[in-house]
């Protein structure tokens, strides 16, 4: 479903530019990224690597030349001064005419603390991707922590304990989570180089890719999804960009992290046409975040059929039975015994055999993240395993046992593993199990992912131009009035039939 909310198609509405101070337009960003057309996945993070260092930076600290210096100009408020404050409501202003002195009661605080890394004081020390001001209690209870989930959400920062780390953590503000998470992703990829110890291994890997653990990636592409690029980040993007020569790519095109980290890392990116930030790019402004978990509408919940290589984890899934014509889908398993069979309901036929809808999401299954794997977890809150000797689900309430691999079988369906158990869906019993060897007449499971009804919902496209406004002989188009032969297959992406847009995953 994220990439429905990545390319889409803009009527004819005329949007103001997000950006406007030291403005980079889409021409020039394409070229200036032009190295990533054709990448995905590994092959395009290391091309980003590359492309993002920075051609200088900053002295650390005070003086001309220095951080404090940068922060004037990045992060400044030009109309009153004030020095932005990202990590709680105390306000603080620059000094008129301004001294390049640190202003008393802030610090500079690291998105990446150089702890992370040994405590070298390189370039990702003094990078200005990395630094913000900040005031010194924030700063100071901030520590070394990483940036995770924790329990509660509010204007600024919250310390808990990290729904992912099971630690010590921070959330920032909600107003501010895409642009940490932004900041997140641009060093881990940009600093991919260093070796990261201790507390860095709590989100980074020593790896080339992905790098980011599983849950972080995750973690800050929601994150980045439902907290939009604003003029203020944008204006400090292209502030920075003037100071240190490079630029951080995940604010200038918001949805390059899909292809990198989430459920495009096998499209091609191509920065030609990829929705930009830049001032003369309007197709970002009607974009609206919407949650990654299904609403209620009139009609129900929905749900559409995925075809990807690895669930995201966090979302919510329906496990299906294909039979002929009919879906069935996994019930949570109900046993006095701590074990028992997945019994199974009839949910009808998928409408186009991609998208299913659901009066509930009793049936629905959330796949969160393990290492190596997921955790599997119902609505009830039940964890599942299996024990080898038997054919069926064990439940307990916590994630000490219960690692899942899930691997994509050729047919689209999927092989959800654990030890040397799989799922598969047996006609003879009628319910779900978990075997050790293929069973006569099985069943392997297909995977329907929560989505909202903007998939079938979705506003009709007007595009006179490419010359299919109004038609209904279901012929299949791409976003830019293409026309392309579906008997041949589809790439993954959004196309248009009968003037309505729908997904291929």
């Amino acid at each position: 479903m994220k990439l429905l909310y990545r390319l889409f198609f803009v009527a004819a509405v005329t949007l103001l530019p997000l950006c406007q101070s030291s403005a980079i337009t889409r021409q020039q960003l394409a070229n200036y990224a032009s190295s990533l057309k054709g990448l995905k996945g590994a092959s395009l993070k290391a091309a980003l690597h590359t492309l993002m260092q920075p051609k200088k930076v900053l002295g650390y600290g005070n003086g001309s030349g220095n951080t404090w210096s940068g922060f004037y100009k990045t992060d400044r408020n030009p109309e009153t001064n004030e020095c932005y404050n990202r990590y709680s409501s105390a306000k603080f202003y620059f000094d008129t005419p301004y001294n390049n002195k640190a202003i008393s009661g802030m610090n500079i605080e690291h998105s990446f603390p150089k702890s992370w890394w040994g405590g070298a004081e390189n370039s990702a020390y003094k990078d200005l991707y990395n630094l913000y001001p900040s005031d010194s209690k924030a700063n100071s209870s901030k520590s070394n922590y990483p940036m995770d989930d924790v329990d509660g959400e509010g204007e600024y920062d919250i310390i808990g304990t990290g729904a992912n780390i099971n630690s010590k953590a921070w959330e920032p503000g909600r107003t501010f989570k895409g642009d940490f998470s932004r900041s997140y992703m641009y060093m881990a990829v940009t600093y991919s180089n260093l070796t990261f110890v201790k507390t860095g291994l709590q989100t980074m890997a020593n790896e080339a890719y992905p790098g980011l653990k599983l849950w972080a990636s995750t973690l800050y592409i929601t994150w980045s999804k439902g907290d939009k690029v604003d003029k203020m980040e944008c204006d400090r993007n292209n502030a920075v960009a003037g100071i240190q020569g490079n630029r951080n790519l995940f604010v200038d095109y918001p949805f390059l992290a899909e292809y990198v980290w989430g459920d495009s890392v096998n499209v091609a990116f191509d920065p030609y046409s990829s929705i930009t930030t830049a001032s003369d790019d309007s197709r970002y402004g009607s974009f609206t975040p919407t949650p990654d978990d299904p609403t209620p509408s009139t009609d129900g919940f929905y749900w559409v059929k995925f075809t990807g290589d690895q669930p995201t984890a966090g979302k919510q899934y329906l496990i299906v039975a294909e039979r002929n014509d009919s879906l069935l889908a996994m019930k949570p398993v109900t046993s006095t015994k701590g074990y028992g069979y997945g019994y199974v309901t009839y949910v009808g036929k998928a409408s186009d055999g991609t998208v299913i809808t659901t009066a509930d999401t009793a049936n629905a299954f959330r796949l969160e993240a393990a290492n190596n794997g997921y955790y599997i977890k119902d609505s009830k809150g039940q964890y599942y395993f299996n024990q080898a000797k038997f054919n069926s689900f064990s439940i307990q309430t916590s994630t000490t046992d219960g690692v899942w691999t899930v691997t994509r079988n050729s047919d689209g369906t999927y092989k959800l593993t654990y030890g040397t158990h799989f799922v598969q869906y047996s006609t003879g019993y009628k319910s779900f199990g978990v075997y050790s060897s293929v069973q006569s007449g099985a069943i392997n499971p297909a995977l329907y992912v929560a989505t909202t009804k903007e998939l079938t919902g979705i506003q009709t496209i007007n595009n006179p131009s490419a010359g299919h406004a109004a038609a209904t002989d279901n012929a299949i188009y791409t976003l830019q009035g293409v026309r392309v032969n579906a008997q041949s297959g589809l790439k993954p992406g959004i196309y248009v039939r009968n003037g309505h847009k729908f997904v291929v995953r």
